[in-house]
């Protein structure tokens, strides 16, 4: 297998990138994205945000990623490399009372992973390359209920990855296609605890006939702020791990993910 999963996560752009606005055609309200296009990239990686899922990028000038997708945009990267999408949402995609599966109501929606749909067959068509999906915290449960709604839309993408994923995170799927889990061993926010992310990882390869892998991150601390967004749930302090490890060191994060995408 050509080597894929060691590209995903190392940068993606050696300067800051322009920004495209595009908003994906859909039956109701379009569905806003950022688009970072890179030269000869192999793949597209579209990124499903964690929270609300609705931050408001497109109604920005110029938007650049924030957070580890920051650091991965605008670092040197090998041959090759991927575009990025960012796919926003005009509405909140969490509710602010009710139990925590009720609140994610609007995860499991059929507009929402309709929406998916159509923003992964969009991307597809104007780049004619493969997509690759990435999901943090609620962003995960997304990537979940997507596999979870047909057999058939795993033949959408090319990998998935959940990243810090939400306790109520869970594949019923069969699947075949790369998956990796990554989470911080030590996550201090207790709607993403690293046993669940174990017992989601557990899950998905026993009925996975694709690679599953497990990457756990050990580095970084957390800041004195909420522990939902920010410290060791959103990688505080190991973005250099995440590079150093994309780049061929023994650090537990990126590279791993690369490499299993590559199949090496």
């Amino acid at each position: 297998m050509q080597k894929i999963w060691l590209l995903l996560l190392l940068p993606l752009f050696a300067l800051k990138a322009q920004a495209e606005i595009i908003l994906v055609p859909h039956q109701t309200l379009a569905t806003p994205t950022v688009y970072w296009e890179k030269p000869e990239s192999k793949g597209v990686l579209i990124f499903m945000p964690g929270g609300s899922g609705s931050f408001n990028l497109t109604k920005k000038s110029n938007p650049q990623p924030s957070w580890v997708l920051r650091s991965l945009l605008q670092a040197t990267p090998p041959k090759g490399g991927f575009d990025l999408v960012f796919m926003d949402s005009d509405l909140s995609l969490q509710g602010d009372f009710g139990d925590p599966w009720l609140r994610l109501a609007a995860r499991r929606s059929s507009d929402h992973i309709d929406r998916m749909k159509t923003t992964i067959e969009f991307y597809a068509k104007k780049t004619k390359k493969p997509v690759y999906l990435i999901g943090h915290s609620n962003g995960a449960v997304s990537i979940a209920e997507f596999l979870n709604q047909s057999p058939s839309n795993q033949k959408m993408v090319a990998g998935v990855i959940f990243s810090a994923s939400r306790n109520e995170t869970d594949v019923k799927q069969p699947l075949d296609l790369p998956v990796l889990v990554m989470h911080h061993q030590n996550d201090p926010n207790r709607w993403t605890r690293f046993p669940d992310a174990e017992k989601l990882f557990d899950r998905i390869k026993k009925s996975n006939k694709g690679r599953t892998e497990l990457s756990m991150v050990r580095g970084g601390q957390d800041e004195g702020g909420d522990p939902t967004h920010t410290g060791r749930h959103m990688y505080a302090g190991a973005v250099a791990e995440t590079l150093s490890q994309a780049s061929g060191s023994t650090t537990p994060f990126a590279g791993r993910w690369i490499r299993h995408l590559q199949g090496d």
